[in-house]
């Protein structure tokens, strides 16, 4: 039991300092505001016509994404009711 005997059962953690790569948005999930590129907030998804309903968080601005718009795959993110 010395004075300085300490160990050092922790890692040195480290920063990683590189730009986060911007992924393709998905379908069912929010997309930023077209208005002022603000956090979306998903309400609600009509299957039928395909759309997504969506608000703003910051702007309140209410908008509208369908799947075409998106560029998903139809054949494999379909929904089954």
């Amino acid at each position: 039991m010395g004075l300085f005997s300490r160990k050092k059962d922790e890692a040195p953690q480290s920063i990683d300092l590189r730009e986060p790569v911007q992924s393709k948005p998905r379908w069912g999930s929010p997309v930023p505001c077209p208005s002022c590129s603000g956090r979306g907030y998903l309400d609600h998804i009509d299957p039928f016509r395909e759309v997504m309903f969506l608000h703003c968080t910051e702007c309140n601005n209410r908008y509208e994404v369908s799947r075409v718009e998106l560029g998903a795959d139809t054949t494999s993110s379909t929904f089954t009711i």
